[in-house]
């Protein structure tokens, strides 16, 4: 805090400390907390467990509208917490700026009606969250903006697909089942010279295995209920990139309302100070699960990024850094077997989460497409697909668990 004529106030957006910054470790546990230039200050940023703040007197209100007094009018504009976590993310990626929302979807939803309007076209990658989709294809529409669906498979061809009024290219790296990799480079030349703005989700990437800014996406969005949280405990979204375009979707997260909470943006705060070490143990487990699966008879096929054997293998060791900790594959039976090998394994939580230090696992179409059999089947989501999300146990014991299910289906 600071003292201005006896008023105490947060500045918001100070400049860090000249510290020694120049590699990520550093970066994900200072950036963002060490700025505040109070006479008492924590190792640990407090917790502002507060809906409303308010003013010594009428002439402090006025200085704060006409830029005068720095602070914060109201919770739904924000907290001290969870601006030291925006500017920590806004690090990590690179970018000016960064939002934090209440989930995932409320960062993505928000974003999307800040920069598409009536009567414009928005294009996405297929192979996407589901809800996300769902999203461009059944909610949209009802607000006069259509989406296309671009195959994952037919990205090469992205230009056809574009119209006169196109506006905006949406797509995950990597994607939501099959971990595909677009090449980003190729995608960004197209949309800077069609003048579209690019939004990358990285939320199986993570800005530990990509910073998609740095190849020119304009905007990067997390669903930081996954690795940036890492602990299954929180729900919180992202969206950062370049000042311009998040005073757009600012404007829409303090109307529409989808805030993350004081306690919230502490947990998320905390999180992320380990994302480098976590990203490490998640990056190495996942990789040498993946090799031992895909050298099994009872395994179908396995699609993971560090694999030769995944379709976008170049352009994974291209573009990431890590691979990420999920894994996806098919095994050699139906899917009542399938469901068998699941309840058989005793390590993974069955659940439809991943970044945590819980291993979780999860029969896409019985657990996320149950009641949306033939979207899934129509994106090649069958009864025996697996997604597997690795966590901190033991590699032995991990592999132990699974020869123990694979005995049970002979």
């Amino acid at each position: 805090m600071l003292e201005t004529d006896g008023i105490q106030h947060y500045i918001l957006n100070i400049q860090m400390e000249e510290i020694n910054m120049a590699n990520i470790e550093t970066i994900a546990i200072h950036a963002g907390e060490r700025n505040e230039k109070r006479q008492h200050r924590s190792v640990v940023t407090p917790i502002e467990q507060t809906a409303a703040y308010y003013f010594e007197n009428t002439q402090q209100i006025k200085d704060f509208y006409e830029g005068r007094l720095d602070g914060i009018k109201y919770g739904r504009y924000g907290c001290p917490t969870q601006h030291a976590a925006e500017r920590k993310i806004s690090d990590l990626e690179k970018t000016e700026r960064a939002l934090i929302f209440s989930s995932g979807m409320a960062a993505v939803t928000t974003t999307i009606l800040a920069l598409a309007e009536k009567g414009q076209h928005i294009l996405f990658t297929g192979d996407c969250y589901r809800n996300t989709g769902r999203f461009f294809t059944d909610f949209l529409p009802k607000l006069g903006i259509e989406s296309t669906e671009v195959p994952i498979g037919n990205l090469e061809n992205l230009e056809s697909y574009l119209r006169d009024e196109s506006v905006l290219f949406f797509s995950e790296l990597p994607t939501n089942p099959f971990l595909r990799v677009i090449d980003l480079e190729k995608i960004i030349a197209i949309t800077k010279e069609r003048g579209l703005i690019c939004i990358i989700d990285s939320t199986f990437a993570t800005p530990i295995n990509i910073r998609p800014v740095e190849y020119g996406a304009d905007i990067v969005l997390h669903s930081a209920t996954k690795y940036l949280g890492g602990h299954h405990d929180l729900f919180a979204g992202v969206v950062a990139g370049n000042s311009v375009i998040l005073d757009r979707v600012q404007q829409y997260r303090d109307v529409l309302g989808g805030i993350i909470d004081p306690h919230t943006s502490y947990l998320l705060l905390r999180s992320l100070q380990t994302l480098p070490i976590r990203m490490k143990v998640h990056n190495e487990n996942a990789q040498a699960i993946a090799e031992w699966l895909e050298n099994r008879k009872e395994v179908e096929r396995v699609w993971y990024p560090g694999l030769k054997s995944h379709p976008d293998y170049g352009l994974a060791k291209k573009y990431l850094n890590g691979f990420g900790g999920v894994i996806t594959f098919t095994l050699r039976v139906n899917e009542t077997k399938t469901s068998r090998f699941v309840d058989s394994l005793r390590l993974p939580y069955i659940s439809t989460n991943f970044g945590g230090p819980q291993s979780l696992i999860e029969q896409h179409a019985v657990l996320t497409f149950y009641k949306d059999r033939t979207n899934a089947e129509r994106r090649g989501i069958t009864g025996n697909l697996l997604r597997y999300s690795v966590g901190f146990e033991n590699i032995n014991d991990v592999l132990n668990d699974f020869e123990d299910a694979f005995r049970v289906l002979k």
